[in-house]
């Protein structure tokens, strides 16, 4: 069906409206748990790398600590570039497309990552998992955003993140169990979310497309059938719906998605999101991929540390889950903003416990962590909803890709403290550590210049 400008701007406000007026989850939970599975990819990846940098792995592929640095590093460069490429196509050929896409990537890189015989396969893999990876977070938001209510936007993208809540505190134990009585117990860990990923493809095809999507191109009929059935399933919830809300219109894509982020009007929220991502993610993966190995090497026993990050990492569960009762109710970058302090004393706590060899602190320092990164999750919603319908995975894709940046600088910070602390590892980790947490300060002050977005309907808050 074709339609002008202004048929497609009334459809779009009608069916935006509708959206927003349900007072409840409008789609069966199991499309919560479908879309958590990515953030399950996400953070079990993020560990399980972390862990196989002690396992046998380095002296089966002989990697030596520069090719160590470079795996961590194509993974998060594979994640910008994937996050950028496949969102990019997401804006002009659909969510559930890049869902997909998204999925396979994740099982062809952990597939040939777990059958890696030297370290060139390592590295290749490692980069198309991160492809996968990183347009998956940036299209689960994005989809999240466009079929649910506003009022109900922030809890409902909590939700889907419990699942990778499961990844991060999980993965330790999973660890634990296998690399240290079997030889190839790396392989295992890389191939676990390969298994997951093929059986994701195939149900994420039952997913319905997002109306908004729908709508932006010409589909209305489509968009209002799946619209239709959101609001059954809210009606036998519910009884009867409120009243349709004030019609807000939303332009039409009408420039390559890149050139709108970069406009006059969202250029300056790309800045302030990116910035504080890349201040964030020099923290989240100095933390998560360089922590087993620096307490390792500073005289921890391999289980030990595993096991006192494990106990601590129940943390993501606690902060995933309270941040649903709260995620809608105060303003959302305020919220992230608390959410992030404890990851600023954690560090801290993780630098103390190197010097003092304490495994309490260990586990405190790690409960803190990870408590703070499953309850700063509303700065996923912020970002996607910040940037208008049109472009919004393109612009959560390069908040996000470019903030990744932060994450792959971390390897050669952490060698350039080494190289300062003559390689006394007790007093790089602490330095190092340090560092993290004042990364992690600037961040929470850059976020105050972004503006407010909390029960915001979309078409307002990004037209």
């Amino acid at each position: 069906m074709s339609t002008n400008n202004n048929d497609l701007g009334s459809a779009l406000a009608d069916v935006t409206a509708r959206i927003d007026r349900i007072p409840v989850r409008p789609f069966p939970r199991k499309w919560l748990v479908i879309l958590g599975i990515g953030y399950f990819f996400a953070f079990y990846d993020i560990l399980s790398l972390s862990y196989t940098f002690v396992s046998p792995m380095v002296t089966q592929l002989h990697l030596t600590e520069e090719l160590l640095s470079l795996s961590a590093s194509l993974t998060l460069f594979g994640y910008i570039v994937g996050t950028y490429v496949v969102s990019t196509i997401s804006d002009y050929m659909g969510r559930r497309l890049g869902l997909i896409t998204n999925a396979i990537f994740v099982a062809v890189g952990t597939l040939i990552s777990a059958f890696s015989v030297n370290a060139i396969d390592l590295l290749v893999g490692r980069f198309i998992v991160g492809m996968g990876i990183g347009a998956e977070i940036s299209i689960i938001n994005t989809y999240m955003s466009e079929v649910t209510p506003a009022p109900l936007r922030g809890k409902m993208t909590q939700w889907t993140y419990v699942s990778g809540a499961l990844g991060f505190a999980l993965t330790p134990f999973i660890a634990l169990a296998i690399i240290p009585v079997n030889a190839d117990g790396w392989r295992y860990l890389f191939a676990i979310p390969a298994i997951i990923a093929v059986a994701i493809i195939f149900v994420r095809f039952s997913m319905p497309e997002t109306p908004r999507w729908l709508l932006l191109k010409g589909k209305e009929e489509e968009a209002q059938r799946v619209v239709r059935d959101m609001e059954l399933f809210a009606e036998k919830k519910v009884g009867k719906l409120p009243e349709i809300p004030k019609y807000l219109p939303e332009k039409p894509m009408e420039h390559f998605p890149t050139r709108e982020i970069l406009s006059r009007k969202y250029g300056p929220r790309l800045a302030v999101v990116a910035t504080f991502w890349f201040l964030d993610y020099t923290l989240a993966y100095g933390f998560l991929g360089f922590a087993p190995l620096i307490f390792v090497t500073s005289g921890f026993l391999f289980t030990s540390a595993v096991w006192y990050i494990g106990l601590g990492s129940f943390g993501y569960i606690i902060g995933a889950v309270s941040m649903t009762f709260i995620a809608d109710r105060w303003e959302r970058k305020f919220l992230v903003i608390i959410a992030i302090i404890p990851a600023i004393i954690s560090v801290f706590i993780f630098a103390w416990a190197l010097i003092i060899h304490s495994d309490i602190l260990i586990t405190l320092g790690a409960l803190l962590a990870s408590f703070a990164t499953a309850f700063a999750v509303p700065a996923y919603t912020y970002t996607a909803e910040i940037f208008p319908t049109r472009a919004r995975a393109t612009g959560f894709a390069l908040s996000d890709g470019i903030g990744h940046f932060g994450g792959a600088i971390v390897p050669f910070i952490f060698s350039a403290v080494v190289v300062l602390s003559a390689s006394d590892i007790v007093s790089t980790g602490s330095k190092f550590f340090i560092i993290l947490g004042i990364a992690e300060i600037i961040a929470a002050f850059v976020l105050l210049a972004g503006p407010k977005s909390t029960n915001i309907r979309l078409e307002s808050l990004s037209p």
